[in-house]
């Protein structure tokens, strides 16, 4: 009985601990993640219970430092530009465009510019002003506004 109801908790602390690196620096992370595997290492119950329970406090603390600047974080931690090459282009809404790339990401055209990019060529997409983003060919030219929607 003891041990079904030590099993929940330790699993409920382990998700929180996981939940809790994903928005952690990577600096952090690596250490976070070292702690969590020192924890799980432990094969008495009460002593993986009582490393979780620690960790989790130090976890909080963590989270409570970063309360409201999560995105201020991810945007400083993300790169100014990024190259791709199209592999597909779609019509969306109102005639504007959908590029997917090789990369996997999904971008639509958000302003009503005429497009001059086709499938197979490279792209940059670069930050904008205001969270907006800018596509153009990777060997320069006329840009667009684009979003991520994938």
């Amino acid at each position: 009985m003891t041990q079904a109801r030590l099993l929940p908790t330790s699993l409920i602390l382990t998700a929180t601990a996981v939940v809790t690196l994903a928005v952690t620096p990577m600096a952090n992370a690596d250490s976070l993640q070292a702690q969590l595997q020192q924890c799980s290492q432990f094969s008495n119950d009460k002593k993986r219970l009582a490393c979780y329970d620690k960790l989790t406090g130090s976890l909080q603390q963590h989270a409570e430092k970063q309360f409201g600047q999560e995105q201020k974080q991810a945007v400083e931690e993300a790169p100014e530009s990024i190259t791709a090459t199209i592999t597909k282009v779609d019509d969306g809404a109102y005639g504007k465009l959908i590029f997917t790339l090789d990369n996997g990401q999904v971008w639509r055209q958000t302003d009503t510019k005429r497009s001059i990019l086709r499938d197979g060529d490279q792209i940059s997409i670069e930050r904008g002003a205001f969270g907006s983003f800018l596509m153009r060919k990777a060997t320069g030219g006329r840009s667009m506004r684009v979003k991520r929607v994938k």
